[in-house]
């Protein structure tokens, strides 16, 4: 086709590509869509303190304790401490470099207030890492819907015979054992229907936060 005609047919093809470039009229001809690329999952460590012990900046102290004693060896994170005072218990607490026995704890991962303890004994040093619980498995992560998980405590409980790892919120959890072999790393979750407990759907983690020890 030669002339004004295939001057028209030009003129709409290429009207019809610009107006579909977006949708892949432009990638190869094929007039797919663009897949955007998989979010790798951010890996983000926590520490409030630094390597010298003092208090790290972008944390604030809004809860003070005396004659607190702590344990070596933190449930949440492994190379920490898990403390007491009164009837509370602090894990994880980070030693402070300090005129007495002095600790810094955070509640959860994505906080930035921490609670300082005054313990009344000399602190024991902290053993390596191999077998202590938490370690290998991230503190908190945060779900690609926004929710944020924080590593159970304590006595966990058992869905179909696997153990509920993290805690979301009171209906919903997630299982040991994340999937961690893709750039997403993914979690299995665990629902509460009116207290009956059911398999989930598979959750995408955007967000995963690692307490470390002050180098």
């Amino acid at each position: 086709m030669t002339g004004p005609a295939a001057s028209r047919v030009l003129s709409l093809l290429v009207a019809a590509c610009a107006a579909t470039f977006l949708a892949g009229c432009g990638s190869g001809g094929s007039g797919a869509p663009v897949s955007p690329s998989t979010p790798k999952t951010e890996q983000v460590s926590v520490s409030p303190v630094t390597s010298a012990g003092a208090p790290a900046s972008g944390y604030r102290v809004t809860a003070h304790a005396a004659n607190a004693s702590c344990s070596p060896g933190s449930e949440a994170i492994g190379k920490a401490y898990r403390c007491f005072a009164g009837n509370t218990v602090y894990d994880p607490c980070w030693a402070e470099k300090a005129s007495t026995p002095t600790v810094l704890c955070v509640a959860d991962p994505w906080l930035h207030t921490e609670a300082q303890l005054h313990v009344s004994a000399p602190l024991t040093p902290i053993p390596s890492a191999e077998g202590i619980a938490g370690v290998g498995e991230p503190w908190g992560v945060q779900l690609a819907g926004g929710q944020r998980c924080v590593l159970v405590q304590g006595a966990h409980s058992l869905f179909d015979g696997k153990v509920i790892d993290y805690f979301c919120s009171d209906t919903l959890f997630l299982l040991r054992g994340l999937d961690m072999t893709a750039q997403t790393w993914t979690a299995r979750s665990v629902v509460d229907k009116s207290g009956t407990l059911s398999a989930g759907p598979s959750e995408k983690i955007d967000i995963a936060w690692y307490g470390i020890a002050a180098s």
